[in-house]
Parts: structure tokens; C-alpha cells; sequence
């Protein structure tokens, strides 16, 4: 991979909206590699909109009712290296809607432990589960083993690049059921992101605007990401 500040891989669209009800996303940092990884997939045509990397600070989600205005807010208070409290704080302001809200803050700082925020609003089944270095979250999902699937597929791939282990959480996720919305779809978008300071750039995947009955986001996800390793390793 080229040294670059930002190398983007956008598949159909720009990773950008202001609006999207958002169901299960994983944020992740890896404090030895110093990377920064973010996943998310949903039963609306576009999910990525939920996700922003601050390189060397952290990751903030905010999905469900994913207040765009919420989430700079989140970005400007990390870029100032406020606490992952203070930045959750400022984020559950009145102003933001925060009871239709799901937030997610992560700091690659040592010691420094993941927060999550759910509203009292978000649609069932919702819910998270926190370690020490990543957070599965979700809302209107088909039941709690889409997070808890999630959450164990990560830890358990531990000697895995962090990519990866995003990756098959978000499959897993995926596999337990996913957004319930889409029935055996599981989701019509699906987005990874992972910031890489040995080449200072953020790998972008994403699939969207897939029709409803269509082939799985995650899946297509899953075919592009395993593409784009592929690539990588023929670069060496």
C-alpha cells in the first residue's frame, strides 16, 4: 500500500449521510499496532454515515436515529483529547436527541476502557456488549446472540489482524440474524473501516443500496474485503 494521507476504497458510494437508523457495529482498537477499526451493517440502503475515525485519538458511532451533528461533535472533543466520558457527555446534550440515540466512543489511549450509550427511544432488541478494546452494539436486531455472536467471534480471533477480526464479527453478527428487519437478507448495506498508522491511511469498504431480498450486505462485504487482501499480499 502507497503512503498516502487517506487512501479511500469506496464500493458504489461515498461513506457520507446525515440520516441512517443503524442496527450492529463494532468499534475496535488495536494498542500494540496502534490501528483503529470500525464496522457496521443495517436493512437500510446506506449505513456507513454512523461512523467516524479521529487517526492516533479514537472512533465514535452514533446510530439509530445517527445524529450527524452528535457525532462532529464527538470528532472535535477527541481531536482536543477530551476523556471518552467527556466526549459521551457532550454528545448526550438535549440538543442531540439522545434517548433515539445508540453511541459508541473508543480511545486508542492506554487504559482508557470503550463506552456505549443507549437511549431509552431505540427500538428493541437493542443492546451492547463492552471489552477492554472493542464494543458490539445494536438496535432492532433479531435478538441478543446477534451482539453476543459478535462480541465472542472478535475475541476469539485475537491472533488475527484487527480487519479481520472486525470482519468475521460483523459476519458473525450476520450469521445469529442480524438487522430483523431483513429477514434472511440480514442487511441491505455494510461498511468497514480501519485507520493504519504505519502508512497513515484509512481503508474504506463499503456495499450499499442493495434491494430489499437481495444478496446480503455483509456477505458482498465479506467477498470485497477478502479481494482486497489479496491485493495487498501480491503487492509484497
Amino acid at each position: 500500500m502507497k503512503k498516502r494521507g487517506i487512501l479511500l476504497i469506496v464500493i458504489l458510494t461515498t461513506l457520507f449521510s446525515t440520516q441512517c437508523y443503524a442496527t450492529w457495529s463494532i468499534i475496535a482498537v488495536d494498542r500494540k499496532t496502534g490501528e483503529i477499526g470500525i464496522v457496521g451493517a443495517s436493512c437500510t440502503f446506506d449505513v456507513s454515515g454512523i461512523a467516524s475515525i479521529e487517526p492516533e485519538k479514537g472512533a465514535i458511532v452514533v446510530q439509530a436515529a445517527s445524529n450527524y451533528f452528535a457525532r462532529m461533535k464527538g470528532v472535535s472533543l477527541m481531536e482536543s483529547n477530551a476523556s471518552a466520558l467527556e466526549i459521551l457527555n457532550a454528545m448526550k446534550a438535549k440538543r442531540f436527541e439522545p434517548e433515539r440515540q445508540q453511541y459508541g466512543v473508543i480511545l486508542l489511549k492506554e487504559g482508557t476502557s470503550p463506552l456505549v450509550y443507549s437511549g431509552t427511544e431505540i427500538a428493541d432488541w437493542n443492546g451492547e456488549m463492552v471489552g477492554d478494546d472493542f464494543a458490539v452494539m445494536g438496535n432492532i436486531l433479531l435478538g441478543e446472540q446477534v451482539v453476543k455472536k459478535a462480541f465472542d467471534a472478535f475475541n476469539q480471533n485475537r491472533d488475527k489482524s484487527l480487519a479481520e477480526r472486525l470482519m468475521l464479527a460483523l459476519k458473525a453478527g450476520e450469521e445469529a440474524g442480524g438487522d430483523k428487519r431483513c429477514e434472511t437478507q440480514y442487511a441491505r448495506s455494510a461498511f468497514i473501516m480501519v485507520y493504519k498508522p504505519l502508512d497513515g491511511a484509512i481503508l474504506k469498504l463499503a456495499v450499499q443500496g442493495i434491494k430489499k431480498g437481495g444478496e446480503p450486505a455483509v456477505t458482498l462485504l465479506n467477498q470485497q474485503f477478502d479481494f482486497w487482501r489479496k491485493e495487498e499480499k501480491d503487492k509484497y
